[in-house]
This record gives structure tokens, C-alpha cells and sequence, in this order.
């Protein structure tokens, strides 16, 4: 998403280093899907630098489905490291980075830093981040758009990709796309400022707020019930479970 706050320190913000991530899983829930492809692309000072992309060995065979998707057999990995070590390299390499950028940022968010506790590994260097969510952005930038989907702003903005649903290619065309968001926020900064304005009253859900703060979804629910964060309104998930929304505004409060 786009904040205010990243709106009015633009300049500056655009000089930092997003590391632009994507990871190849064996389903959807890091409670019982694995990892098995990690790549990061760090985009530094509105260039892209560096990569880093790396197997990790799970302890279960790849699903047919995954393979199907990805093309990553259970042989492409036999010889890969398992998570814990491929996370410590990927920690000294995101080292320093200011912001986590993915499409879709909390499904990746979440397997690495679920996999960092699993593992009994600091997730200290993580916790610094801040997000930056390019599917957010393109709903806010492209509204006419019919999907904001990786594979359709693929399409929309003719980025050659090699391979689609690997990590390293997948987080390549990620992070041309937010080369050129960088470069429409430059150019029309207050049109997204008074857009932003318009939609202070907007209700986020406690994922959303989660990615407008940078905190793991867990800190919502602390935030919520050490009145941090003030609920605006209570409903029903599907799977029956309360959910929270939140004022943008409100959230806002707490970035500004």
C-alpha cells in the first residue's frame, strides 16, 4: 500500500533498498506448506543490484500440482540446503535492506518469518523492515485495470520473463514493476496524495493494517487488545473466526 507518510518523504524514500522478494512454496499456509525456492532482487536507489536465489530441500515430497505449476521436481532439490541454512544466507544478504516488497506481500512475509521462528532463528533483522506491497499499488495506480495479478501486469506492461511461478523470474518482473510504479508516483505525487485524502475513512482488515504498519499479522491482535490500534468494526471470516477492521486514518496515526 501507499501511506501518506511514504507519499511525503517520497525522495527520500525512493533512495532506499527494497528487497523484492518471491518464494516458490508447496501450498498455501506456512502451518503446513513448505518452502522450496527463495530469490530476492535488491532494488537500490531506483536500480536493481543484486540477487540472491537459492533450492531449499523440504521434508516432504513436492506435490504433483506444485510441479506442475513450477516445474521444480523433488530431484531439482534433492541436493539443496534445508530451510535454516538458506534463511541465514538469505538474512545476510537482506541485511541492511529498509524495505520487504513482494506481490502479495504478507504471503511471502509470513512463510519467512514463520520459518525464521520455526527454525529458532532471530527475526530481528526482518522485523526492521517496512512492506511495500505492489499488488496494493496497482489497485490504487491501475483501477480500470480487471487484474492486478503478477501474470497480468506481466501482460500489461510487456516484461519478458523466462520462467513463470520461479522464484528468481517472478521476482525480476516484481521489481521492474516497481521500477515503473516508482516512476508514476514521481510523476503525479499529489494526485496519489489527495487520492489518499479522499479515502481516509476507508476500513482495512487486520492483514491490511499489518502490511500499513510492517508487523506480522500476531501484532494486530496485541495492538488491538492493548488499545494501540482501535477497532472500528467486527465481522465474521468465512472460516467463522472474528475479524477486525480498522479507520485508515487511524492506522495513519500510527506511521506519521
Amino acid at each position: 500500500m501507499l501511506t501518506k507518510n511514504f507519499l511525503q518523504n517520497l525522495e527520500e524514500n525512493l533512495q532506499k533498498t527494497f528487497c523484492v522478494t518471491d518464494i516458490e512454496t508447496t501450498g498455501q499456509k506456512p502451518d503446513d506448506s513448505e518452502i522450496i525456492e527463495i530469490a530476492t532482487v535488491k532494488v537500490i536507489n531506483g536500480e536493481i543490484k543484486e540477487t540472491f536465489c537459492s533450492y531449499v530441500k523440504p521434508r516432504k515430497s513436492i506435490p504433483n500440482f506444485i510441479t506442475m505449476m513450477t516445474g521444480i521436481k523433488d530431484e531439482d532439490v534433492k541436493d539443496a540446503l534445508p530451510v535454516e541454512p538458506v534463511l541465514k544466507d538469505w538474512l545476510s544478504f537482506v541485511e541492511g535492506g529498509d524495505y520487504f516488497c513482494a506481490h502479495n506481500v504478507m504471503f511471502d512475509y509470513e512463510f519467512i518469518y514463520k520459518n525464521l521462528a520455526l527454525s529458532n532463528m532471530p527475526t530481528t533483522e526482518i522485523n526492521k523492515f517496512k512492506f511495500f506491497c505492489t499488488v496494493k499499488v496497482a489497485r490504487m495506480l491501475l483501477p480500470d485495470l480487471p487484474s492486478r495479478k503478477l501474470n497480468d501486469l506481466i501482460k500489461h506492461f510487456k516484461i519478458e520473463v523466462e520462467k513463470r511461478h520461479r522464484a528468481l523470474d517472478d521476482a525480476l518482473a516484481t521489481a521492474k514493476i516497481l521500477l515503473i510504479f516508482f516512476d508514476e508516483i514521481k510523476n503525479n505525487k499529489q494526485k496519489y496524495l489527495e487520492l489518499l485524502e479522499t479515502i481516509q475513512d476507508d476500513k482495512l482488515k487486520s492483514f491490511e493494517a499489518a502490511e500499513y504498519l510492517s508487523v506480522p499479522k500476531e501484532r494486530i491482535y496485541e495492538m488491538v487488545k492493548s488499545g494501540t490500534l482501535r477497532v472500528s468494526e467486527t465481522y465474521k471470516t468465512k472460516n467463522g473466526y472474528d475479524g477486525y477492521l480498522f479507520l485508515r486514518r487511524d492506522v495513519e496515526k500510527l506511521i506519521s
